[in-house]
């Protein structure tokens, strides 16, 4: 009989890296939650008069969902100043997102090219601690396999 348990994934060690200007990849620090990258595909209304009263669909042009991600702000950070760079040179640039995909310490990375359309920057109010969000959208992404944790040392 089969297990029809499917155990869920622990987010934590999620990795962002963008390209900056010198075409080097990045890694964003203080990375609090991705919207890992969807590919959507439109639906196109293909009903006529001979569709015997039921809407038929035909599967129309695909596109990537809008990525998102909530960093830690921190003006002037090294990350802040590799964001508002990318962000103003308005190039798709290649980026990689690195994410847990099991509970084992394995990883699986995703690699693409990016157009970053928006730095949300927060609302500072005294006694909190600001977030901002990034908005792109991806052009290409690919996820590759599943990488094995490293061994412990010493083993």
């Amino acid at each position: 009989m089969a297990d029809d348990h499917v155990e869920g994934v622990v987010a934590d060690g999620e990795e962002l890296h963008l390209t900056n200007d010198a075409g080097a990849l990045t890694k964003v620090l203080g990375l609090k939650a991705i919207k890992e990258p969807s590919f959507m595909v439109e639906e196109l209304d293909d009903t006529d008069m001979d569709s015997g009263g039921v809407k038929d669909y035909q599967a129309g042009l695909g596109g990537w969902s809008t990525f998102q991600a909530t960093i830690k702000h921190r003006p002037g950070s090294a990350t802040h100043l590799l964001i508002e760079e990318h962000l103003m040179s308005k190039e798709r640039r290649p980026f990689k997102v690195v994410l847990r995909a099991l509970n084992d310490g394995s990883t699986v990375e995703g690699t693409g090219e990016i157009i970053l359309l928006g730095y949300d920057k927060p609302s500072r109010t005294t006694g909190s601690i600001s977030d901002a969000t990034l908005t792109g959208r991806v052009r290409k992404y690919a996820e590759g396999a599943i990488v094995a944790p490293p061994a412990p040392a010493g083993v």
